[in-house]
């Protein structure tokens, strides 16, 4: 296969070992049925069949710009980032190692952050509110990112099923802006992806030519109110074949091609998306009864609810069988519930060395498009990250 580093072989595969200490914590017994915590290895769930978790309680304290102020930090380069992560990418504008004593840098994993169940650790994102020249642009950036997912299995897996827990701070600059649904400029940030990458390649840059299919989830809130926003990009990598296909595969009409879906999370976007076609039986934690049922705005506290409740986010990734097949899988789920299902998208395209590729790469957090305030006042709002946990497969309880 052009590209792949004649060394690199598909290894066999050791269950993974959990790590950690802490008991099962449930929020809700819908939210994780058949789960388990990330880092508990007492029996929950199927080990087996995970190949990443991560709850961040035995990290270092860590923050994107404590041990440098580099924009790519690299393990295999030499920089300090969290254990058994591949590398971090940063664009702090301002933190205390920038000459800004109080703010924070993007990324934090801090024992002062707790995590949830309110100790340990977390992954602290950080949106800096700023703007280029041009006035706009992705400026504030915090990834923490892993490939390969699992050493053992260099090249990946077909299925790739990723879930974590997610919770946004009493500073969130949503919670204040979205009365019937107004949010003043519609403000987005990228905060999971998973993608194909050709090892020993560039894992950071989505546009580069070593990356491919890959997916985004962006939190985003517009005049429309909270959106489902997804990106879905083209495969296989520009670096293996004559084609770049990212941003130009087709995929079904139902999320738009490559230039992404803005979904809604109400009755129009989700009726009927459980597992078995039933209407997902989210609960609207506002009004009361079931997010399906809602034909208006959603806005953030109806699907996420107060700022101390962590929500469960999943989503599944299946390759398609071949390239330009329409029988690729793409599955999002929020705490246990299924909301959007598609069988029939083409992750790999056709392409003139009729190659296929897997899932090997993932991250969380991201840049962000935010700049409702000015820079020099240097407003920033964190959401909080905790309890990953990756698999080869989909879980039992949603098939």
């Amino acid at each position: 296969m052009p590209g792949i580093p004649e060394n690199i072989t598909i290894a066999g595969r050791t269950p993974a070992t959990i790590k950690g200490n802490l008991p099962p914590l449930i929020d809700t017994a819908v939210a994780a049925r058949g789960g388990f915590r990330a880092g508990d290895d007492s029996g929950g769930g199927d080990p087996a069949g995970v190949i990443f978790s991560e709850n961040f309680n035995d990290q270092p304290e860590f923050t994107a710009t404590r041990n440098s102020t580099d924009t790519t930090q690299a393990a295999a380069s030499g920089y300090t980032i969290p254990d058994n992560w591949t590398a971090v990418y940063q664009g702090t504008s301002w933190s205390p190692e920038t000459g800004f004593a109080n703010k924070k840098s993007t990324i934090e994993i801090l024992s002062a952050n707790g995590g949830r169940g309110g100790s340990g650790k977390c992954f602290l994102g950080v949106r800096e509110s700023n703007e280029d020249a041009t006035g706009g642009s992705f400026q504030s950036d915090g990834q923490l990112i892993k490939a390969p997912i699992d050493p053992n299995n260099v090249l990946g897996t077909d299925e790739l099923y990723v879930e974590f827990w997610i919770r946004f701070d009493a500073n969130w600059w949503n919670l204040d802006n979205n009365v019937n649904g107004d949010y003043p400029g519609g403000w987005q940030s990228k905060i999971f992806r998973a993608a194909s990458w050709t090892p020993g390649g560039n894992y950071i840059s989505g546009g580069g030519r070593d990356m491919g299919p890959m997916f985004y989830w962006d939190y985003k809130a517009d005049n429309f109110g909270l959106r489902n926003s997804m990106a879905f990009r083209g495969g296989p990598p520009a670096n293996l074949t004559t084609e770049d296909n990212y941003k130009n595969v087709p995929v079904d009409d139902d999320f738009g091609g490559g230039s992404g879906f803005w979904g809604s999370y109400n009755s129009s976007g989700i009726a009927g998306q459980e597992v078995g076609g039933a209407d997902p039986q989210l609960p609207d934690l506002v009004n009361g009864g079931l997010i399906a049922d809602y034909d208006g705005y959603v806005t953030h506290e109806m699907l996420f609810g107060p700022v101390e409740k962590w929500t469960k986010m999943a989503f599944y990734l299946k390759m398609n069988s071949a390239p330009a097949a329409t029988d690729g899988v793409f599955s999002q789920y929020i705490d246990g519930h299924r909301v959007k299902h598609s069988i029939d998208v083409p992750w790999v395209a056709a392409n003139t060395e009729n190659i296929m590729v897997k899932w090997n790469h993932f991250s969380i957090g991201g840049n962000d498009y935010f700049a409702p305030i000015a820079p020099d006042q240097l407003f920033e709002d964190y959401y909080y990250i905790d309890d990953i946990v990756v698999r080869d497969s989909l879980p039992g309880e949603f098939i």
